[in-house]
């Protein structure tokens, strides 16, 4: 039997290039395929669903781990409930909920979103220099018709009545020192209410958790 699939879906970026440092050690157990979302302008929270609906339609039932970052985390919830037969493990990483974000994540910020994450606190979270450099290189080029739409969307959530309702075995992993969005609370609201929950909490870490050194995914699974 060949590897289990493991995909890996972007946060507000769209991409699935901030996933770099995961890639490596999670390609040991599985096929890691980090998820870019199609540029397009108008979409709605089906057709991103939709879109990793008919790239997965092929895998074996409940094999798939399916690992969702900031905003990527409730498009990763949204196909957990859509097909909940696929899914083996549900991995949520600093996520939020019905609307709380930082007002950091303005409209008008988008113009810049370059600047999302400011250097500075970028490096207060620990996160090294070449890795804030390769996080500039990857927001610089990201579709901001696709990333405003993204952002209106992930504004208008509301998951909280369907957690119960998720199947999988479920990881949350949640910063104390998070800006953008207040993921800690977050992690532990969720992990009361969804059945198979596991909450890991990382008090000194921020919104880039996937960047933090010796933070791996692989680790947990």
């Amino acid at each position: 039997m060949g590897k289990a699939l493991a995909l890996l879906i972007p946060g507000l970026d769209g991409t699935g290039r901030l996933y770099y440092r995961q890639i490596e050690r999670l390609s040991a157990r599985y096929r890691v395929r980090p998820w870019e979302f199609r540029q397009a302008g108008r979409f709605d929270d089906a057709d991103l669903v939709g879109e990793l609906a008919r790239a997965t339609g092929g895998e074996p039932p409940a094999t798939i781990v399916v690992v969702g970052e900031s905003f990527g985390g409730t498009v990763a919830m949204h196909f957990a409930l859509a097909c909940p037969d696929r899914v083996g493990t549900l991995m949520l990483v600093a996520i939020g909920l019905a609307c709380r974000l930082s007002a950091l994540l303005s409209l008008s910020a988008a113009r810049a979103v370059k600047d999302l994450v400011a250097e500075r606190t970028l490096a207060l979270e620990g996160i090294p220099a070449e890795d804030r450099r390769r996080y500039r290189e990857i927001v610089r080029a990201v579709d901001l018709a696709a990333y405003r739409r993204r952002l209106e969307l992930a504004r208008a959530v509301d998951l909280r009545a369907r957690l119960d309702e998720i199947q999988a075995r479920t990881l949350l992993f949640a910063s104390g020192r998070d800006k953008i969005v207040p993921s800690l609370a977050e992690a532990r609201f969720m992990a009361s209410r969804i059945p198979r929950a596991e909450l890991h909490e990382f008090p000194r870490a921020g919104h880039a958790l996937l960047l933090t050194p010796e933070f791996f995914l692989a680790d947990y699974l």
